[in-house]
């Protein structure tokens, strides 16, 4: 009983397009595009039930030996989510819309030049002003619909909005999103740190001596649940992802080193609750650039490599990432490529849903490792024989065309602080480079 719900890169993607000139403005033709919000009231309601499904008849109607059988999905049976989905999409490619194939919650209208996602009951909407009155009135010709507001740059518009608890703000620059400040706070509070003590710098270090005791059984309920909020909190995150990676790798059976590494979190977040990305107005650019970057067996006890990546369109930081990887690279070069290889995945799919709402982009991948780039512009394994087979893709993709691997500097590699703890410097230097800033 599926139902498709969109990446968050997915709504990154709409904000990015708003602020890219020939997108979503051009400064020329004098126009510009806005960003709509609307809710569905009571959605699940508007779709039809496609199981059998009885339920017992409320008090006020209920008859002995009698029951009701549902005509429209009910809030609480698993296959509700699916019948929505099912209901709004026929809607949506009944009045022009095509739908993604790669994200089904992504819908492109060619005619009006309206592109939409949909998450759950809220659509989002980048389009001009007589567009998205026109979906407007569609929508409320079908559903029962509440316009939560329209933000944008003319005096009558909306400024800020909040969607999924992030809030989302219009200013002269452009689009400001802030992170759930709330997952951060939590954590601080159940660390038992008030918010006036001292702030660290980092949100981690490497512990001299491994202390291996395991954690009280409540005490390890507490480490989980605020190891998921930062889980949680690092998609909007990218200064404490590394961090929150390897608190991540306890979660089975924490230890006190462990606890410890939690403890530095919250201390790091004390006096930064607050993130926020700038999307910024910017000329149009033809490529989705990746970067990427590996800590070659940095796991003292698996020896096992971290892979990092950031993805940006323009100089917008669409997605970013820091993940254990899965096989023991023999060698550096070897754990590079497969470094380099997540992050080529990562950029097809951001292609793929930009090609969903009607834009199509090349890929450049950037590395700082002449041997990863090596290894991906030949053809076969060469004299390294250990690379995984079924890693080799990369190189076809690259010999057509699709892909296009640029050699980069380590200072000017985005994705440097996502595979180690970092220091103070290192971190703002890659905050500045993907435009985020952290507040109190």
């Amino acid at each position: 009983l599926f139902a498709a719900t969109p990446p968050l890169e997915a709504l990154k993607i709409l904000l990015s397009l708003a602020m890219t000139e020939g997108m979503g403005w051009n400064k020329t033709k004098g126009y510009v595009k806005k960003v709509d919000f609307i809710d569905i009231r009571r959605a699940y309601f508007h779709a039809a039930a496609i199981r059998e499904i009885y339920v017992d008849l409320p008090p006020e109607d209920h008859e002995d030996g009698k029951c009701g059988r549902l005509l429209q999905s009910m809030y609480g049976t698993r296959d509700a989510a699916q019948n929505w989905e099912i209901e709004y999409a026929e809607f949506m490619q009944s009045i022009g819309f095509k739908r993604g194939l790669a994200v089904p919650c992504l819908f492109n209208h060619d005619h009006f030049n309206l592109r939409v996602a949909v998450h759950g009951d809220d659509f989002t909407v980048l389009g001009d002003v007589q567009a998205l009155d026109w979906f407007r009135i569609q929508m409320a010709k079908k559903f029962e619909v509440k316009f939560r507001g329209r933000i944008g740059p003319e005096e009558g518009d909306e400024k800020a909005i909040r969607l999924l608890n992030r809030v989302f703000q219009w200013t002269p620059e452009g689009i400001i999103a802030e992170a759930d400040q709330r997952h951060a706070e939590l954590i601080v509070k159940d660390m038992s740190l008030k918010s006036d003590s001292k702030g660290l710098s980092t949100p981690g270090v490497k512990l001299k001596e491994a202390q291996e005791y395991l954690l009280p059984k409540e005490q390890a309920t507490l480490y989980r649940a605020n190891v998921a909020r930062g889980n949680y909190l690092c998609q909007d995150r990218s200064d404490i992802q590394y961090a929150v990676k390897e608190l991540c790798r306890g979660m089975s059976a924490p230890k006190v080193e462990d606890w410890e590494k939690l403890k530095r979190l919250a201390r790091y977040l004390v006096d930064k609750t607050r993130s926020r990305t700038m999307f910024n107005y910017q000329k149009m650019h033809q490529d989705i650039v990746v970067y990427t970057d590996t800590d070659y067996a940095g796991c003292a006890k698996t020896r096992k490599s971290t892979s990092g990546g950031v993805i940006l369109l323009g100089s917008h930081c669409i997605k970013t990432w820091s993940s254990t990887q899965a096989v023991i690279a023999l060698s550096s070069g070897e754990a590079e490529y497969y470094g380099l290889v997540r992050g080529a995945a990562q950029g097809i799919g951001v292609r793929s849903m930009l090609k969903e709402v009607g834009v199509d982009l090349k890929i450049r991948v950037k590395t700082d490792a002449a041997a990863a780039k090596g290894i991906a512009t030949r053809r076969g394994m060469g004299k390294v024989r250990h690379i995984e087979v079924n890693q080799l893709w990369v190189q076809e993709k690259v010999a057509n065309g699709e892909l296009k691997i640029e050699k980069c500097s380590g200072l000017e590699n985005a994705a440097d602080h996502l595979t180690k703890y970092l220091s103070k410097e290192g971190i703002e230097q890659h905050l500045n480079m993907t435009n985020q800033w952290l507040e109190a």
